[in-house]
């Protein structure tokens, strides 16, 4: 097997507020400011280097729709967890705009949305 070159991910998250947006991808989401460039952009990171996010300030936020499919995918990236049920019990504690578990035939998952419309998955 050729080993790749590419070790990670990086990926920017149109916010309109990025003081509230980065209080909630830390507090909803556990991640880890790792670098500011206010009043423009925070990257921050999962619980290892190899996923970062760049909240970026953006001025008009609007949510491109993921086209329609056969497949039934409808936000453009997941997050993985290894207790989904303990996950959305959390999230919903703090107040999460996250829709119901559902099982998608070998894993389960729900989604979730942030203060500016951004939606992505949960799986395990």
């Amino acid at each position: 097997m050729k080993k790749t070159l590419l070790y990670g991910v990086g990926i920017f998250v149109p916010v309109s507020d990025l003081k509230r947006s980065t209080a909630w991808y830390t507090d909803m989401l556990g991640f880890e400011v790792i670098h500011t460039d206010e009043p423009n952009a925070v990257v921050m990171r999962m619980n290892d280097e190899k996923v970062s996010f760049c909240l970026v300030r953006s001025y008009e936020v609007k949510q491109p729709v993921f086209p329609r499919n056969d497949y039934g995918v409808g936000q453009y990236f997941n997050l993985h967890t290894t207790n989904v049920s303990e996950i959305h019990q959390r999230l919903v504690a703090k107040g999460a705009d996250v829709t119901e578990i559902e099982d998608f035939g070998g894993f389960r998952g729900f989604s979730l949305t942030d203060p500016d419309g951004n939606r992505c998955g949960v799986t395990e």
